[in-house]
């Protein structure tokens, strides 16, 4: 599983838009670049937990400023999934 492709792809589908993989770079700001405002980010952050079947604490949800912080955070989560598991 591309983590990184999930990330754009829950931000297109909220979003309405068509970043790819070739379009945004991993240092791309969420508000700044992307345009991504604090109530889409909410929408995001969910629909990324169901697609991965993850649980991500909301004070790790916060001061992610970048594609690369959310995608940190999430290979995190699903990495300590897969010790537990």
């Amino acid at each position: 599983m591309n983590v990184y492709e999930e990330v754009l792809s829950a931000i297109n589908e909220i979003k309405r838009t068509g970043f790819t993989v070739e379009s945004v770079e991993p240092d791309f700001y969420l508000g700044g670049d992307l345009g991504v405002d604090s109530r889409e980010m909410l929408e995001i952050w969910y629909e990324l937990e169901q697609r991965l079947s993850i649980r991500v604490a909301d004070s790790d949800k916060r001061d992610r400023y970048t594609l690369q912080d959310v995608v940190d955070v999430l290979r995190a989560q699903l990495d300590h999934r897969a010790l537990v598991a």
